[in-house]
């Protein structure tokens, strides 16, 4: 399930929650997530969700205005737990240190698209859509990550160590794309002859090697 955001909660009027009304939004919100994981967001009604936590579609109405907008407040969520990616980036990338580094960070991305495989499908589909509430969640969740990662390369073009016609930006952004497409594989690689460690040290000594120039 994704991370539990730490923000005041609301209902869909603005109103601030109180702590059973929170939990009862966020089972909501659970259920939700637990169904996008097996099929597409078309296929769930509010009756369905509301039956998976024993409630009713009315209080369901009380917290969100349909079936979509539960699908963007769990796409905010999704992305709040992006920083702790963003500070495994900070450090040392030389020599065995930051190859392990960028095995974190393999690592973190693989295990955050598995948790939340369904939300991170609907926000990606719906974003490429064009749909500019969820290309600005995407956009927010992943600008850090691109960030943090064109200050390396820039930093490792002034010492010499990366090709200077290389884009920092683009290669950074290149890099998270890798990311969100590898890890979207996860559950297929053995039909490849490959394993999840594989996958994981893959995308690491790629992130490395842009990062790093070895």
């Amino acid at each position: 399930m994704p991370a539990k955001s730490t923000a005041a909660v609301k209902d869909k009027s603005g109103r601030s929650l109180g702590v059973r009304a929170q939990k009862t939004r966020q089972k909501f919100l659970d259920a939700t997530a637990k169904l996008l994981a097996e099929r597409s967001i078309l296929d769930i009604s509010v009756t369905e969700i509301a039956r998976e936590v024993d409630s009713v579609s009315s209080l369901f109405y009380h917290y969100f205005e349909s079936v979509e907008d539960a699908a963007r407040h769990l796409a905010q969520e999704v992305s709040s737990e992006m920083p702790a990616m963003v500070e495994l980036i900070d450090g040392d990338w030389t020599g065995a240190e930051g190859l392990q580094r960028a095995r974190d960070l393999s690592e973190a991305y693989l295990d955050h698209r598995e948790r939340t495989r369904g939300v991170l499908l609907l926000r990606n589909q719906a974003a490429d859509r064009g749909d500019k509430r969820f290309l600005a969640i995407r956009r927010d969740a992943l600008e850090p990550l691109i960030d943090q990662l064109t200050e390396l390369i820039t930093g490792a073009q002034a010492r010499g160590d990366v090709a200077a016609d290389l884009h920092p930006y683009l290669a950074a952004s290149a890099l998270v794309s890798l990311l969100e497409k590898l890890s979207a594989y996860a559950r297929s690689v053995r039909h490849f002859n490959a394993s999840r460690d594989d996958l994981v040290d893959t995308c690491a000594r790629m992130v490395y090697t842009t990062v790093s120039g070895k």
